[in-house]
């Protein structure tokens, strides 16, 4: 190797030098830039030459690549821990906002709202006769129902946030997919198709490896790198980014049997996305197992609630007796079976009979009729035919209005009531309740009773300042309810709040873990990928060295040539 040789050999060293030194001005230029991923640059010996029998030296150093600082194992599992604690974030937030809705650790929660209902008639069976402690009840009926009216709204309102965040969370991911797809397309480019997993585009990487990560608290996303340096997206088996093309993401709402329903879908066939984490995962899960199962649930209980106390009601009497009745429930069909699908009827009636009971105001004389039910068989129809034709009840007639509901007017000077109904079909059709509504959406107190409080039914016997009613509605309390498996309301109610109140403990919990987590990996990539201020000085001066010596170099072998030179 001649002096020629050995000039290139300082010519390389201070040209990757120079390029190294370059790497590390910019790596700590970028120690506070988001995304960005320390650059390593690679150096090689050069070939040898021979400069003799079987003796080689070196002709300098090369630099074979700049690459990235990264652990893909450790960005995968990163990434994971994002889409955990995205999603126990909002399972915390919406199992929580449910929670204070209910607010049954306060004085003003449903529970204390029943017990002073229920003691309300409490007090009413001790005082049957006290005009106001009947006023009491009914304002106590109304506090109850309105209660129940605003934790359905506030569920509803809750839905609706769910909604909109899915709406916009679904928006911003296209959006990812389209960029991310965007950015595979100028990384094959930059790289003619020959990237690997180490490439050259390191910028582009970095920004890509960014939107991935901002994907990833969205969905639970993998990623398969192909030869050519793009990567392909998916959610479980299902890729939403090909190569350079995104098939994107949409948010379809659907009406179904139970309200509408909403499904993530692939934008360009329509597939269903099984996403099971990220904040898209939990708000999808949060709507279907916390948000609608608390809005039926509030329904179930209202409903159950009216036909209960509805039941008891309907057999009793007040300190006065109507003329006539008109039930609050409309039947979709009133010629179709009682107990069949198209009949409308919310609550089940069974097999028995009840009595009407037309009194005589004047001499106080009551007769007594039994009307039969067979709900597999009756339709309302049959009933009133029935009541008119078949019984023939003298001084009264049964109808059904024109909006299907059931009717029984007294002839003049006469009054009407009902008792011992083993049927429930009285409470079923909505006649002489205490409550109207079949749910959350319109329970409320039958005006009839707000306007005449002394329709209140207190006895059962026709009895003068009887209680026998008012002590049904007490038991009713702590009474077992077939549709609740043998659970009283309260125990329904509680143990639906008890319920709720072990999710929400478990998904604090949850969050927390999945916290500490993402912060422990999130260190564990700073310290592979994060850049270090100390050691990329250290290894600035290492290579101005290196530099400072190839020039050295550089100087002996031009002052080597100057000499020959001369002696030549």
């Amino acid at each position: 190797m001649g002096l020629n040789g050995a000039l290139q050999i300082g010519r390389s060293a201070m040209l990757t030098s120079q390029a190294a030194i370059s790497v590390a001005g910019n790596n700590m230029a970028n120690a506070a830039t988001p995304g960005y991923h320390r650059q390593i640059a690679n150096l090689s010996p050069s070939r040898s030459d021979a400069i003799g029998r079987n003796q080689f030296v070196g002709t300098g150093v090369s630099l074979v690549s700049v690459n990235r600082a990264i652990d893909y194992a450790l960005q995968s599992r990163l990434r994971d821990a994002i889409s955990d604690e995205n999603a126990a974030g909002v399972d915390e937030r919406f199992l929580s906002a449910v929670e204070t809705i209910q607010n049954e650790l306060s004085d003003d929660d449903l529970s204390s709202r029943l017990s002073a209902f229920f003691n309300a008639f409490s007090e009413l069976a001790n005082n049957p006769l006290d005009d106001a402690v009947r006023t009491v009840v009914l304002q106590q009926g109304v506090s109850v129902a309105d209660h129940v009216n605003m934790i359905r709204d506030e569920y509803v309102t809750l839905r609706n946030e769910v909604d909109r965040s899915l709406g916009t969370s679904v928006e911003r991911v296209d959006g990812l997919l389209d960029e991310i797809a965007n950015i595979n397309q100028q990384i094959a480019t930059a790289e003619g198709g020959q990237g690997g997993t180490t490439g050259g585009a390191n910028s582009l990487r970095d920004r890509r490896d960014q939107l991935i990560d901002e994907l990833a608290g969205y969905l639970d996303v993998t990623t398969i790198d192909q030869p050519n340096g793009v990567v392909d997206v998916l959610v479980g088996s299902t890729p939403l980014v090909l190569a350079g093309e995104s098939r994107g993401l949409e948010l379809r709402r659907q009406s179904g049997p139970d309200g509408v329903e909403v499904t993530v879908r692939v934008g360009d066939d329509g597939r269903i996305v099984d996403i099971q984490s990220g904040s898209i995962g939990a708000l999808v899960r949060q709507r279907n197992e916390t948000v609608d199962p608390a809005i039926a649930a509030i329904d179930d209980f209202a409903g159950q609630l009216a036909f209960e106390v509805n039941r008891v009601h309907s057999q009793g009497q007040g300190t006065s007796l109507r003329t006539g009745f008109t039930g609050s429930i409309r039947l979709e069909d009133p010629a179709a079976n009682l107990n069949g699908s198209y009949s409308g009827l919310p609550w089940p009636i069974e097999n028995g009979s009840f009595q009407i009971h037309v009194v005589d105001p004047a001499s106080g004389n009551r007769t007594t009729h039994q009307v039969v039910v067979d709900p597999a068989n009756d339709s309302l129809q049959d009933v009133v035919d029935r009541i008119n034709v078949e019984i023939g009840i003298p001084d009264v007639t049964a109808s059904v209005t024109a909006d299907g509901e059931f009717s029984l007017t007294a002839a003049s000077g006469r009054e009407v009531a009902f008792s011992d109904d083993t049927s429930g079909f009285l409470a079923g059709v909505g006649v002489n309740g205490f409550f109207t509504g079949t749910d959350a959406t319109d329970l409320a107190v039958d005006r009839t009773l707000l306007d005449d409080p002394s329709l209140l039914s207190t006895s059962d016997d026709f009895t003068p300042g009887g209680n026998g009613a008012a002590m049904q509605m007490v038991a009713l309390e702590e009474k077992p309810i077939d549709a609740f498996n043998g659970r009283s309301l309260r125990e329904k109610w509680q143990s639906s709040v008890n319920e709720l109140a072990v999710r929400t403990s478990a998904a604090r919990t949850s969050l927390e873990s999945s916290r500490l987590v993402r912060a422990n990996l999130d260190a564990q990539s700073q310290s592979v990928s994060g850049v270090s201020i100390d050691e990329e000085a250290i290894d600035l001066m290492t290579l101005q060295r290196q530099f400072q010596a190839a020039a050295r170099f550089i100087t002996v072998i031009d002052e080597a040539m100057e000499t020959l030179l001369s002696i030549a």
